[in-house]
C-alpha cells in the first residue's frame, strides 16, 4: 500500500471513528431520557408493555446503521481529499503543469482554484530558471571571455597609456553589454512565464509612445535622426509597463538601423476595431529570410550591429503584443528599409 493510500485510509477511520462516538452519544442521551422517563412514571414499563425492549432494539438499529452510513458517506469528501494528495505528491515531484478539478463542496472548489494557481506561479518560475541557465550559457560567455582577456592584458603591463584606455573602454563597453544582456534576458523570461496579463488598465497609448521617443532622445540626437509623425490619442486596455517595452524596443530599433542624417516615420491611429502602430526606418533593409528569423531570440540578421543589441528585443515585444491578444507583422525589403506594424484591440 503507498503511503499517500495509508494516510487516506487513516483519515477514513478518524472520520467515521469521529461520526461513531457521536451516534452512540446520541443514542446513549436518548436512552437515558428514556430511562428517566420510565423511571417518573411517564412512560409504561409493565411487562406486558413492549416499549422498552423496542427502544433497545431502535437503538442498536439506529447504531448499525448510522456506522455503515458514516463509513459509505465519508468516502465522499475523502475521494476529493486523495486527489489533492496526489496532485501534491505529482507537484513534489517537478511536474508543474499538474491540476486538479474540485467541484462541490464550495470550499473544495477554492481550494482547487488555488492549487492551479499555485502550480501556474510554479511553472512560471522553473521555465524562468531553465531559460536563464540556458540563456546564459549561449549568450554571456563571450563578453566575459572579452573583459577577462583584455584585463590580464592590463595586469601584465608594458602598455602605452593609450593602449591602456582603449583596453578600459572595452571592458567598460562590455560590462555595460554584459548588464544589459542579463537585464532583457530576465525581462524576456518574466513575459515568457505569464499566461495571464495583470495590472491591467486602460491608458492613452499615443501619449506613452510620444513619451518613449522623448526617453531616446539622446540616441536619435546623436544620429541627426528626426521623425515624421502622425500619432492620434488612442486609448487601449492594457499593461502599462510592458506595453512601454514595446514602443522604446522598436523605435530603439529604427534609431539603430537608420542611417545618420535620415527620417523614422511613426504613425498611431485606430481603425475603428483596433489601435495600429507603424513604424518605418530608411535603413538597408532585410531579405524574406532575414524576416522569417527576426523575432526569434537571439538572432541578428545584420551582424555589424551586434555589438549594440543582443536579439532579445523582437522577441519581447512579440511576446508582449501576444499576451494582448494582438499582432505584430514586419514588412521590409534589402535596400529599401523596413515597417513594423503593431494591432492591438481598443479599450472595449
Amino acid at each position: 500500500m503507498k503511503k499517500s493510500d495509508r494516510v487516506s485510509f487513516r483519515t477514513i477511520l478518524v472520520v467515521t471513528g469521529l461520526l461513531f462516538l457521536l451516534l452512540v452519544l446520541t443514542t446513549v442521551i436518548s436512552n437515558t431520557i428514556v430511562f428517566i422517563g420510565i423511571k417518573s412514571g411517564i412512560l409504561d414499563m409493565r411487562p406486558e408493555s413492549r416499549l422498552l425492549p423496542f427502544l433497545i432494539q431502535a437503538g442498536i438499529i439506529s447504531i448499525l446503521t448510522g456506522t455503515l452510513l458514516s463509513l459509505i458517506l465519508s468516502r465522499f469528501p475523502m475521494r476529493s481529499v486523495q486527489k489533492l494528495i496526489r496532485a501534491i505528491h505529482r507537484v513534489a515531484e517537478g511536474h508543474f503543469d499538474t491540476k486538479i478539478s474540485l467541484k462541490h463542496p464550495k470550499e473544495f472548489r477554492e481550494l482547487s482554484d488555488c492549487f492551479n494557481q499555485m502550480t501556474d506561479e510554479l511553472a512560471g518560475i522553473e521555465i524562468l530558471r531553465s531559460d536563464f541557465i540556458n540563456n546564459f550559457s549561449h549568450e554571456f560567455r563571450t563578453p566575459i571571455m572579452s573583459i577577462l582577456g583584455f584585463a590580464r592584458l592590463i595586469k601584465r603591463g608594458n602598455l602605452s597609456e593609450e593602449e591602456k584606455n582603449e583596453y578600459l573602454d572595452i571592458i567598460i563597453s562590455e560590462s555595460r553589454r554584459l548588464s544589459e544582456l542579463s537585464s532583457q534576458v530576465l525581462n524576456l523570461s518574466k513575459v515568457e512565464s505569464l499566461t495571464l496579463l495583470t495590472d491591467l488598465s486602460v491608458f492613452n497609448a499615443g501619449e506613452q509612445i510620444r513619451e518613449a521617443i522623448l526617453q531616446l532622445e539622446q540616441k536619435w540626437n546623436s544620429r541627426n535622426i528626426s521623425f515624421d509623425l502622425e500619432i492620434e490619442d488612442v486609448k487601449v486596455r492594457g499593461n502599462r509597463s510592458l506595453l512601454k517595452e514595446v514602443w522604446v524596443n522598436l523605435i530603439d530599433n529604427a534609431i539603430k538601423f537608420s542611417p545618420k542624417n535620415s527620417i523614422i516615420s511613426i504613425s498611431a491611429y485606430s481603425n475603428g476595431k483596433d489601435m495600429v502602430f507603424a513604424i518605418e526606418d530608411r535603413g538597408e533593409g532585410m531579405d524574406e529570410a532575414t524576416c522569417d528569423k527576426i523575432f526569434d531570440k537571439f538572432y541578428q540578421g545584420d551582424t555589424s550591429h551586434a555589438t549594440e543589441g543582443n536579439g532579445l528585443g523582437l522577441s519581447l515585444v512579440r511576446k508582449i503584443v501576444e499576451l494582448h491578444h494582438g499582432s505584430i507583422k514586419v514588412k521590409s525589403q534589402p535596400g529599401r528599409g523596413s515597417i513594423f506594424v503593431v494591432m492591438l484591440p481598443l479599450e472595449g
